[in-house]
């Protein structure tokens, strides 16, 4: 089986934030044949989206993983289920939100899944936590930051 080279944001904006990213985290670290390499600080970000709510905490991880994209999707929302994430919470407050941003260099569109994330580009609160832990994701490396 070969190793993956993964970049997720974990976002929170219900409840105790730092908490609930914290036990994302090792959940996360918990899987099979997955390791986290690094992660980012804690970043305070508005919300984003058409939906007037909290503020969220943010944090990027990279992760290594032997899971495909699908079964690391799977395992993550899985993990978003334990943590109490509501299944109608897309782009509403929310205990947890993992997101996959980059899967090694590959592109996926798919109702499902789509890696790089959409519309990555146009928020910091993707870019910033990415920064900081060094993301060597080619797109990522290849973004103009201007």
């Amino acid at each position: 089986m070969s190793s993956h080279l993964a970049y997720l944001i974990l976002g929170s904006n219900l409840g105790n934030r730092s908490t609930n990213l914290e036990n994302a985290k090792i959940k996360i670290s918990a899987l099979s044949e997955t390791k986290i390499l690094k992660a980012s600080e804690i970043h305070k970000s508005p919300a984003y989206g058409p939906i007037e709510q909290p503020f969220f905490f943010n944090l990027a991880l990279e992760v290594d993983t032997k899971f495909t994209p699908f079964e690391f999707l799977e395992h993550l929302q899985k993990i978003e289920k334990k943590l109490k994430r509501k299944k109608d919470s897309h782009m509403k407050p929310r205990t947890i939100d993992i997101d996959i941003v980059f899967f090694d260099d590959e592109t996926i569109d798919t109702p499902l899944l789509k890696v790089p994330h959409y519309d990555w580009q146009n928020r910091d609160f993707f870019i910033n936590p990415l920064k900081e832990i060094n993301c060597q994701a080619q797109e990522f490396k290849n973004f103009n930051f201007d």
